[in-house]
């Protein structure tokens, strides 16, 4: 390419600059930002809130970026290997109020990423009982055998009868259910009671 080329480039570009600070809008035709609206992100970031109703013109997206370009913007903690072993030794067994008490920067669904990329585990939550007899005692075999309702989904080919609950919005389906009971090596009866 010749030097023609580029120098031809360059000037159509600086022309292209002079007119959107003329005009005052982009070639896409978006305002562009005042030295008042920068001003009043450096003071206000990271509250976008209050910007948002400042610059009613302005989109959420659009003031958050700008604020990461001016470098005001809140980022993203990254942890240190002081406050991943710390959330090691709490996650497991503290309540929520007492992890995020540890961790005032960050909040529940942050420290669940952070927990889930590090692999620690929360104790699973008992199964809520159905009132429905064979599915509570098939959910606590499930629960003794350390075995997820996708898993036993799986292994008894029931698509996603088990893992979604299906039970629960309606009438059991009990053809799975004894499937089900089979696999776990248990046997469904009938019991009636003797009137006298």
């Amino acid at each position: 390419m010749s030097l023609a080329y580029h120098s031809r480039n360059a000037a159509t570009a600086e022309r292209n600059r002079r007119r959107i600070r003329r005009e005052g809008v982009t070639m896409n035709g978006h305002k562009i930002w005042t030295d008042e609206e920068r001003e009043l992100i450096r003071q206000l970031s990271p509250n976008y809130d209050e910007l948002c109703k400042l610059m009613p013109s302005r989109k959420r997206i659009s003031i958050r970026k700008l604020a990461s370009a001016l470098g005001v913007a809140n980022e993203k903690h990254i942890f240190t290997s002081a406050e991943i072993s710390k959330l090691r030794r709490l996650y497991p067994k503290a309540s929520w109020e007492e992890i995020l008490a540890a961790f005032p920067f960050s909040n529940k669904s942050r420290l669940k990423c952070v927990a889930s990329y590090y692999g620690f585990r929360r104790p699973k939550k008992k199964y809520k009982p159905t009132g429905d007899q064979p599915i509570d005692a098939l959910l606590e075999k499930c629960a003794a055998a350390n075995m997820s309702l996708s898993d036993l989904d799986k292994e008894c080919r029931t698509k996603n009868y088990f893992s979604h609950e299906n039970w629960r919005s309606a009438p059991p389906n009990y053809t799975r259910i004894v499937k089900a009971i089979k696999l776990l090596e248990g046997n469904l009866k009938a019991e009636w009671t003797v009137e006298e």
